[in-house]
């Protein structure tokens, strides 16, 4: 990115924060009570305030919403918009927009369900390796991120993982309890349906990697797909239908969700004995 596109992006996260910061105290709210009713830390929303952080578009257009703003903070979102990599942010409006998510993952737990201490530990794995303030801000957003989970009526979730993924220990014993802790508070919620695909099955249909199936409102289905680096956003009809094709064999092979709650807790219950 060249130093004029920078100093741009930098420009339109100070106004963004600027008219952020103003609003609410014309409002005459306090950091945290704003941030309650946008759904986001009120750690990210001074971030924001002091164009550290880049907003959501679902937190501009909330924040317009509560602060009475007009759409002011939803017409400066598209120029502060640089918390992602640019081939991730196209993905990031259709997550937001989905009506139902589909998701396979061969590696790692979904970004949406990430404890605090695991992603860290993710982010922290790359190579070449970032600065420490860039993944602080990529951690960041990624939590933010998870507000998507809170929401009055959240996209239904269907996320099947393999087995790897509790098997591999990612940062410690204790960030293995706690996140497998999660996915188990995770699996109860009305909305969504987690399977793990276990070890025994053998090769399965995605053997190549993780990807997504996302059926929006306006009922067009989309997928994605990430390669190390980058990411792409599938449309074309057959390439979608074949991706929708292959996770329904994935969740016809893995664990019903109750055995999968229960091969978790097992997991689980292994890494709490690494802990004494």
């Amino acid at each position: 990115m060249s130093q004029d596109a920078q100093m741009a992006e930098r420009a339109a996260l100070v106004q963004f924060g600027s008219e952020l910061h103003r609003l609410r105290r014309s409002a005459d709210m306090s950091q945290r009570e704003l941030a309650k009713a946008t759904l986001v830390s009120h750690q990210m929303l001074g971030a924001i305030e002091r164009a550290e952080r880049s907003p959501r578009k679902e937190f501009a257009e909330k924040a317009d919403q509560v602060l009475r703003a007009n759409g002011t903070l939803a017409r400066l979102w598209p120029g502060a918009q640089d918390a992602y990599p640019h081939w991730f942010k196209k993905f990031i409006d259709l997550e937001a927009e989905a009506r139902a998510i589909h998701d396979f993952q061969l590696q790692a737990v979904p970004g949406l369900f990430q404890t605090k201490d695991y992603a860290r530990a993710v982010l922290g794995a790359g190579w070449p390796p970032k600065a420490e303030e860039e993944n602080s801000r990529l951690l960041a957003v990624r939590l933010e991120r998870q507000t998507l989970l809170q929401r009055k009526h959240p996209p239904l979730l269907w996320v099947v993982i393999d087995e790897g993924v509790l098997r591999r220990p990612v940062g410690s014993a204790e960030i293995m309890t706690e996140q497998l802790g999660r996915l188990l508070e995770i699996a109860a919620m009305p909305f969504i349906r987690l399977q793990v695909l276990p070890f025994a099955q053998g090769a399965h249909a995605a053997m190549d990697g993780a990807f997504k199936v996302l059926d929006m409102s306006n009922g067009e289905t989309v997928a994605y797909a990430e390669v190390p680096g980058t990411g792409q956003v599938i449309t074309d009809s057959d390439e979608v239908s074949q991706c929708a094709l292959r996770f329904g064999a994935l969740r016809s092979a893995a664990l019903p969700p109750d055995e999968s709650g229960e091969f978790i807790r097992q997991y689980k219950e292994k890494y709490e004995n690494e802990t004494q």
